[in-house]
């Protein structure tokens, strides 16, 4: 899969310098096909996941950081909790 930079390369290299899409091909290795896929699309390629990811860690402690932050918004500013606060609270001892 083309990196981001590869692609505007690829469009500099046809575009701005004029070069063939053979030699083009040469110079990086890519195969034609990859260089016109490149040339003629207008989106960079995103990778998404599947399913998303499990967060069994936070998903335990989360109604109660959440109760945390919500009476913060009663609270003064200096008063309210800061992430590493809230990493105290919970007890973690680092990895």
């Amino acid at each position: 899969m083309l990196q981001m930079a590869n692609y505007e390369f690829i469009r500099k290299q046809h575009f701005v310098l004029g070069k063939p899409i053979r030699q083009i091909s040469r110079e990086t290795g890519y195969s034609r096909q990859v260089i016109r896929k490149a040339l003629t699309s207008t989106e960079f390629p995103v990778y998404k996941l599947s399913k998303p990811k499990p967060k069994p860690v936070i998903e335990s402690v989360k109604p109660i950081i959440l109760e945390w932050l919500r009476q913060d918004e009663q609270a003064p500013p200096k008063q309210r909790h800061t992430a590493k606060r809230i990493y105290q609270r919970l007890g973690f001892h680092g990895r």
